[in-house]
């Protein structure tokens, strides 16, 4: 009885020193927000080091932008990835008000109405217009991208794209032979994000869990994306459950007992 307790007693010390300290290092309250639908997935199947349907990711405030922000123009440069691809993934407000989870392209500015983007010094694999931006051979399905400009005319900020939005969703350009997704163009937002709409950086993420609350959300009607959900995410999900409860209700004492004896 008393081993049990002083074990409860140090699952809960742990849990909240976790807290505390993911809440101190973040800068957010709360800390974390759950990918809804499928716009960052790599595949139909969960797939480990990607985001996914129901994971849980961890925020890290960022006040200016591009701050601490590694675009995927600069990440590509200096081979720097998360989640399966170059840059940072970043979460932000849209015109909604709806948190949108997607990748950092690059980070634009303007010089004279001529468009500025950072890390871009005539790469071979990357084109800058007036009109528009064009980068080669991005993500997982190795699809070209094109970054209309026109809307954008002096407003600066991040450009952003689902990793799943132009793998799958792209429209493309025949002239140019690449995919318009940028959320900038297809009506997502309606300009670059600054660090006024910036909520922070994806630093960390759960996987599975997240799909209580989506589910909770589900019985409401709040959750139009449920049929989004990776093909073995629930198989998961059920799977880690299953392992906490073993290991809460594992009769320690008992066996402590017979290595004694």
């Amino acid at each position: 009885m008393i081993l049990r307790r002083y074990i409860e007693i140090g699952i809960v010390l742990a849990i909240l020193i976790f807290i505390s300290s993911v809440t101190a290092y973040s800068g957010e309250i709360p800390p974390v927000s759950t990918i809804a639908s499928e716009s960052m997935t790599h595949s139909d199947y969960w797939t480990y080091g990607t985001l996914n349907v129901g994971d849980i990711v961890f925020v890290k405030k960022i006040d200016k932008v591009p701050g601490n922000i590694i675009t995927y123009v600069v990440g590509r440069e200096t081979n720097y990835s998360t989640y399966g691809e170059y840059g940072s993934v970043i979460l932000y407000k849209n015109p909604s008000g709806t948190t949108i989870i997607h990748r950092a392209m690059f980070y634009l500015s303007w010089n004279n109405s001529f468009p500025v983007v950072q890390g871009f010094h005539n790469q071979s694999w990357m084109k800058v217009t007036r009109n528009y931006v064009l980068i080669d051979n991005v993500g997982f399905s190795h699809r070209n991208l094109v970054v209309y400009l026109s809307g954008m005319v002096n407003e600066s900020g991040i450009i952003t794209v689902g990793d799943y939005n132009l793998a799958f969703r792209g429209i493309y350009n025949s002239s140019l032979n690449a995919y318009e997704a940028a959320d900038q163009n297809v009506g997502i937002t309606n300009a670059p994000v600054n660090s006024k709409n910036i909520v922070g950086v994806a630093f960390w993420d759960i996987p599975w869990f997240g799909l209580i609350k989506l589910n909770i959300l589900k019985l409401y009607g709040q959750w139009p994306q449920s049929n989004e959900v990776a093909k073995n995410s629930y198989d998961y999900l059920i799977s880690a459950i299953t392992v906490i409860f073993i290991l809460a209700f594992f009769p320690y004492k008992r066996v402590i007992k017979k290595r004694r004896v």
